[in-house]
């Protein structure tokens, strides 16, 4: 044995049997990295206070998966995950995501994002969030196709204030909403109840591979 490791074909075989073992190393290594990524959970107090990564403005468009890894791995650099301005939790299908006040890449790595109403307040008028289906269990709004009437959405804000809302209503529709005399229109993601009708949150994603949109909305109930 000690003579072929020292011949010219067992150093080959030696260098190449290095090379595999490292290269399998940082595979693993690298794929640790990334799943510890997908697994990370905000957990950091709720605070008024918002940062220039946390207000930036983007276009909300699809993630793949190898977008929500790099925009979440700079949201974490940056300290997004630091300042949620609340949480929007949804027991029964395992949701507990921070809600920011804009959607942006870093955000929607995170949590949900308002996207329309930015001066919205839970409890009033339409809540609206949006947030990422990456199709993929566990992972931001995946699940929310699971949520079912009659469930329940928790709006956690500042001092652990709790907005319990009922889910009322759950379908698929086309992304452009429709608009009457500058208003959306009932039943819509951004329609806004009219004095002596309840507040409602407005949960929705995409839906058919982007084309469409999931819309989950809830009547306040405390």
């Amino acid at each position: 044995m000690g003579a072929f490791l020292k011949s010219k074909r067992g150093k080959r075989v030696t260098i190449i049997t290095l090379l595999v073992l490292i290269i399998a190393a940082l595979c693993f290594y690298l794929r640790k990295q990334d799943q510890d990524l997908l697994n990370h959970k905000v957990d950091s107090a709720v605070t008024m206070s918002q940062t220039r990564a946390t207000l930036k403005e983007d276009k909300i468009r699809p993630f793949t998966k190898a977008d929500l890894l790099r925009n979440r791995k700079k949201a974490l650099q940056l300290g997004v995950d630091k300042y949620p301005n609340g949480y929007l939790i949804i027991p029964s299908i395992g949701i507990r995501l921070p809600i920011y006040n804009r959607a942006n890449d870093y955000t929607l790595s995170l949590g949900v994002g308002k996207s329309y109403y930015l001066d919205s307040q839970f409890g009033k008028g339409n809540f609206v969030v949006a947030g990422h289906d990456m199709e993929q269990p566990g992972i931001l709004l995946s699940d929310l196709h699971n949520v079912r009437l009659g469930e329940q959405v928790i709006l956690t804000g500042y001092n652990g204030q709790q907005y319990k809302y009922r889910v009322t209503s759950k379908k698929v529709v086309p992304p452009m909403v429709k608009i009457v005399d500058g208003k959306p229109v009932a039943g819509s993601a951004f329609y806004m109840p009219k004095n002596g009708e309840k507040p409602i949150v407005t949960v929705y994603t995409c839906a058919n591979g982007g084309i469409d949109r999931l819309v989950v909305q809830g009547e306040l109930t405390n």
